[in-house]
């Protein structure tokens, strides 16, 4: 399971690219989505490079996000762990964010948000006009989880 964040706005995306982000449930900047590793997803996740960070998050970075950033689907409710246990298969968010990186559910099929809204980066981004590998947020990360740290 990787995690996928928008970078960049919309300025110069083509339509395809446009479609590409609603299809991975990715709106707006700073939005971010769970996708399988899978053929399907790992092209439309390449057609989107310009303007997406992505990486495998660690256990522990995608239980500080679900904690802090997961919404209910259809309802206004507040998650925390109490709503958890009574709503999902799951007891506590660890449990749910192992389930996650081991693909075998997702967060929809739990009654939760595909999609998490994240806060702009503490401390800034390291630049959204460069590749990860030369210095920059853009693209495929090594390691994910400071910037999805600085945006929980």
């Amino acid at each position: 399971m990787r995690a996928v964040i928008q970078l960049r706005g919309e300025v110069d995306m083509t339509s395809g690219q446009r479609d590409t982000l609603d299809m991975l449930n990715i709106g707006r900047v700073n939005h971010a989505a769970l996708v399988p590793e899978e053929d399907t997803y790992n092209g439309m996740v390449s057609k989107v490079n310009d303007f997406v960070a992505f990486g495998e998050p660690s256990v522990e970075t995608l239980t500080l996000v679900l904690e802090k950033r997961v919404n209910a689907h259809e309802s206004t409710d507040d998650v925390d762990a109490d709503w958890l246990a009574e709503n999902t298969d799951y007891d506590s968010f660890e449990a749910l964010a192992e389930a996650l990186l081991a693909e075998e559910t997702t967060l929809r099929e739990q009654g939760l948000s595909p999609t998490l809204r994240l806060h702009p980066p503490r401390g800034g981004h390291d630049g959204i006009k460069h590749p990860d590998s030369t210095g920059g947020e853009l693209g495929p990360h090594e390691d994910i989880d400071p910037l999805l740290e600085a945006m929980r």
